[in-house]
């Protein structure tokens, strides 16, 4: 697999990680380079732990490293090797899968794939970008899950909506939701999270969309028009998801966090700078996760309220 990164080669990347200790510097660096303060009590003196990139709070005596409180909280292995995981899972191009990374870094494939899983929590949507312009919605179908119930084996679909923005003759941003079902509750979040209400909406005509006319009035629905796809754009980029997620996963149980990863890489694909310190920073000012919060889809920890201010993005 090609890296895409514009500035950081796997080359320059070896020089600058070279080893944990200057994996821990960097986020020494980068987690207080805006100033101390505590995550306990909020003060903001303090003094040096007993290990070398520890600080203690001078006034409730709170001990932390650069990775507590982030989400390399209580990594178990070399923090090298999940410096190796970030940069692999952000910079190629059609993804890595947790398989690939275990045979790369002689790690178990379950270890990879739960830090993948952090990695990938860090790319979801902040929700801070608000489409006013132009935008597409489609839902999309992206497999089968067999699932038991009653003691019998029955097939879900697993669903999804697309929210393509457009601008011109170019490409805005995109963002996807799991949804349960094609209900007005389900297909509402996304018009929730990233619509701005008078935002001039395309959708399918699809019939869970009528009870959001209301709340979302300039939304117009196109049909068919002599075998032609009215959503040709949102159509595209929902195909290729679908060949993503079945070509490099070929099973994707978690569906939303695949989701997050596929349109964090897409709506940054012109961005200047590099996709592997962007991710870096994110999971430095994120919440840590636990492996329960992952499986049991926890709703999403919040970005740490002493975090800085990261640049404007999707």
């Amino acid at each position: 697999m090609e890296a895409i990164s514009k500035t950081l080669s796997l080359f320059d990347f070896q020089q600058q990680f070279p080893n944990d200790e200057s994996c821990l510097k960097y986020l020494f660096d980068k987690k207080w380079e805006n100033g101390y303060q505590c995550h306990r009590c909020k003060r903001k003196k303090y003094c040096h732990g007993r290990k070398e990139y520890d600080r203690r709070c001078t006034a409730c005596g709170y001990v932390e490293s650069p990775t507590a409180n982030t989400l390399f909280h209580k990594v178990k292995f070399s923090l090298l090797k999940a410096f190796y995981i970030v940069y692999l899972v952000s910079t190629n191009k059609r993804g890595i899968a947790s398989t690939e990374l275990s045979r790369k870094l002689g790690l178990r494939q379950k270890t990879c794939w739960l830090f993948k899983q952090k990695v990938m929590q860090s790319m979801g949507s902040r929700k801070k970008y608000i489409i006013s312009s132009e935008v597409e919605i489609m839902p999309c179908e992206l497999g089968i899950n067999h699932v038991i119930e009653n003691g019998e084996k029955v097939k879900k679909k697993k669903l999804a909506v697309l929210a393509h923005e457009k601008k011109g003759s170019g490409r805005g941003n995109t963002y996807g939701h799991r949804v349960n079902n094609l209900s007005a509750n389900e297909l509402g979040i996304i018009f929730r999270d990233h619509l701005h209400k008078a935002a001039p909406i395309r959708t399918t005509g699809w019939t869970g969309f009528g009870p959001l006319q209301k709340e979302f009035p300039a939304m117009v629905a196109l049909l068919p028009n002599q075998g032609k796809r009215p959503l040709v754009m949102s159509y595209r980029i929902g195909c290729g998801l679908l060949h993503w997620l079945r070509g490099t996963h070929g099973h994707a149980e978690h569906l939303q966090y695949y989701i997050d990863e596929y349109f964090f890489r897409l709506n940054r694909s012109d961005m200047e700078g590099d996709l592997f310190f962007h991710v870096i920073d994110r999971m430095i000012n994120h919440e840590p996760r636990t492996y329960r919060d992952i499986v049991s889809y926890k709703p999403k920890a919040l970005f740490s309220e002493n975090s800085k201010i990261l640049p404007k993005s999707a």
